[in-house]
């Protein structure tokens, strides 16, 4: 009896949740866009990450002399899912930040029955959907005008899709724990995403390999997931681990991995690697997030303004 009393209410509270992330979806969407018409908020998606292509080829340009070599690919690619990194941690610590500060609401959100977390999540999904199309076009614009060596018979899109997925677990479950941060951080909140993503932009391995760090970085950098998460996405874009071809020591030439220290690992080596990060990131970064949570509500922070 007890039992099947408790299955209407799980019911009652998985619907109750869907329908809360449902409306902060569509909410979280219509202020990304600022309330502007969908075509010209699209138009200005577009055309912002062909600006960003255009700056990183013309960068890589000048130093590589023209040459548009494997290297190339590894960067590109980095860069491209490297703004999903950004948009999604940003993402979840920026609803905390906007509506408390800005709109004011957090205290009633928090008052209200809406359920706080499906809130939380839904907020930040418009952001992460910016950033997925933003992902995409780098990756077409890439590959059919400035060189970006992708064929769509080699890529492996099995391991893309997990690979893709698993990544947005770890990313998401760090957002999480900025957000956390954001309810009782003091100042500075709204810059805790984009510097927390700017660190692991150089220790991620995301535009140079981790073999080239000192000792001490390269051991922070293949602790990090993302290290291993943007790896894999190259590895299946390509079709396989990325090599360049370099002189040999008797006049002929040698190919080797663009990164020695991560081409040492399979893809069942990654797979489990981001298997157990996303395992981890996910109930380490809920039980963080539901203390940070009671800390706030008990310490009268929820309602707090920090701005100057």
């Amino acid at each position: 009896m007890i039992g099947a009393l408790q299955r209407p209410a799980r019911s009652a509270n998985v619907r109750e949740s869907l329908r809360t992330f449902r409306i902060a979806a569509w909410l979280g969407w219509q202020i990304e866009s600022n309330w502007a018409d969908p075509f010209v908020f699209l138009s200005f998606t577009i055309l912002r990450p062909l600006a960003t292509a255009l700056i990183l080829l013309i960068m890589y340009q000048v130093i590589a002399g023209g040459q548009r070599g494997a290297f190339f690919s590894y960067l590109y690619i980095s860069n491209a899912f490297f703004v999903l990194v950004i948009q999604t941690m940003s993402g979840l610590a920026w609803t905390i930040f906007d509506d408390r500060e800005n709109y004011k609401m957090l205290k009633y959100i928090y008052t209200s029955p809406a359920r706080k977390f499906p809130y939380l999540v839904g907020r930040a999904v418009a952001k992460v959907g910016v950033a997925l199309l933003t992902t995409f076009i780098l990756l077409a614009v890439g590959a059919v005008f400035l060189g970006l060596r992708l064929n769509l018979g080699q890529i492996e899109w099995g391991w893309a899709v997990v690979y893709f997925l698993l990544g947005m677990v770890i990313l998401s479950s760090l957002g999480i724990v900025l957000a956390g941060i954001a309810l009782v951080v003091a100042r500075h909140g709204a810059s805790i995403g984009e510097v927390t993503a700017g660190m692991l932009l150089l220790f991620s391995g995301a535009y140079f390999p981790p073999d080239i760090l000192p000792a001490v970085l390269k051991q922070v950098t293949l602790a990090l997931p993302v290290t291993y998460w943007l790896e894999g996405m190259r590895r299946a874009l390509n079709g396989g681990i990325l090599a360049v071809t370099v002189p040999g020591s008797h006049g002929g030439t040698l190919t080797s991995p663009i990164s020695p220290l991560l081409a040492g690992l399979d893809n069942w080596q990654l797979l489990f690697i981001l298997l157990f990060s996303a395992a981890v990131s996910a109930a380490g970064s809920l039980l963080f997030y539901r203390w940070v949570e009671h800390q706030a509500k008990e310490r009268g922070m929820i309602d707090r303004l920090t701005g100057y």
